[in-house]
């Protein structure tokens, strides 16, 4: 995850809200900062982040926050290999699902190696999670664990209600309810902020939300970044967008037409909870779909909404990939079989070798250890003064406290 994104390291480049709001208020407020809201809901798990990054040397609070934002990833990634075991038979199949979340094509674009964009994998694993039965006590932690942190750190873990209530149903025992205890626990800790701290909106058309959709879900899962960027240069953004929607429309149409009973299930919920992931942000923002879109472009700055989808639209793939993989080895069946696997892996490991690694908006950010450095600087020449760091001012004396906890 670290080595994907080019120019200066991620490592080294500290963004968004995690530059601006976390990371500042973790240093001047300790552990107060925790439960503090932040548009408009709690976000628990960049909260913790910042937490420890707080308490780094400041020079390598970037490089915490990047790593964190990799290990998260590299533990979804972990996780929706065991709980994906059963709806996707074979191994191979299920690191290709793992493989997914580590090279999703668009990630660089918003959601990698950060603290902020870090619960946008969890959404992703929280989807899987409501549909594992794990039979060990440790499997059952670890959904419940995903769970609770997807819930009180994103409020979008709400939009889960359905298939949570859907698996109460299906599954009376308490026993089957780890996952189910741990959203609705985050749920519980979040429900204060959602319904106290008012966010400010924008109006937006149901016509344009679902062209952002069409455009940052469909088109990205079916071409990837760059590969989206050569369609509208051929066919115009509309065209591309077209092109991608008519190829998503025939693989679902397959896996309805020839999938058994769970496989159907499964496309349906998923494209329908993918969609209701991406119109519910996108709606309620409304100026993520309202902003023209620069000449050329095709990624808007609300991308983020749509990682969870994409990687929801791959696991239905690979799903009924995997379903077809398993009927009888007769003739007729052979042909198909391996001409879905060939496409499935050739389609994937295509996207992901040719968007593995390229320059993202971190990639000329100036390196923070250097704005460390020019803040130290400020400070040795006025001690008792203050500097403007984090988008906000930190008196010096913090500041030397900091280079006090490095030198030690």
């Amino acid at each position: 995850m670290l080595a994907r994104q080019t120019g200066v390291p991620a490592r080294d480049t500290l963004i968004a809200e995690d530059r601006s709001i976390f990371l500042p208020q973790a240093l001047l407020h300790p552990l107060g900062s925790l439960t503090q809201p932040y548009a408009g809901y709690l976000q628990l798990l960049p909260r913790l982040i910042a937490e420890v990054a707080a308490r780094l040397p400041l020079r390598d609070a970037a490089a915490g926050f990047a790593v964190a934002g990799a290990l998260t990833a590299s533990c979804t990634a972990v996780f929706v290999f065991h709980a994906s075991s059963g709806h996707i038979r074979r191994p191979e199949l299920r690191l290709m699902l793992a493989a997914s979340v580590l090279l999703l094509p668009t990630a660089l674009l918003s959601i990698a190696n950060s603290g902020v964009d870090a619960p946008w994998y969890l959404l992703f694993a929280t989807f899987w999670a409501l549909l594992w039965r794990p039979r060990s006590r440790a499997g059952m932690a670890a959904a419940a664990l995903f769970c609770f942190a997807a819930a009180s750190s994103n409020a979008l873990a709400a939009l889960y209600l359905p298939l949570a209530a859907a698996r109460v149903i299906a599954l009376p025992r308490a026993r089957e309810h780890a996952a189910t205890l741990g959203w609705l626990a985050g749920g519980l800790v979040q429900l204060p902020a959602v319904l106290t701290i008012s966010r400010h909106t924008q109006a937006t058309t149901i016509g344009r939300a679902l062209a952002f959709y069409g455009r940052e879900v469909i088109l990205a899962a079916v071409a990837g970044y760059h590969g989206a960027l050569l369609l509208r240069a051929g066919f115009g953004l509309a065209g591309a967008t077209a092109i991608a929607a008519c190829v998503a429309a025939a693989l679902a149409a397959w896996a309805l037409v020839r999938g058994e009973p769970r496989v159907r299930v499964l496309v349906v919920t998923g494209l329908a909870l993918g969609l209701i992931l991406t119109l519910v942000p996108v709606l309620a923002t409304g100026w993520v779909a309202s902003i023209p879109l620069p000449p050329g472009a095709i990624y808007a700055n609300g991308t983020r909404y749509a990682q969870a989808p994409i990687l929801i639209i791959d696991s239905l793939a690979i799903v009924a990939v995997d379903a077809l993989l398993r009927r009888g080895a007769r003739s007729a069946e052979r042909g198909a079989q391996t001409i879905a696997a060939v496409l499935l892996a050739a389609v994937l490991l295509t996207m992901w070798a040719g968007d593995f690694r390229y320059a993202d908006g971190r990639s000329t950010a100036r390196p923070w250890p250097l704005t460390v450095t020019k803040a130290e600087q400020v400070c040795h020449r006025s001690p008792a003064g203050s500097v403007k760091i984090l988008n906000t001012r930190l008196p010096c004396t913090k500041i030397k406290e900091l280079t006090a906890t490095a030198a030690n």
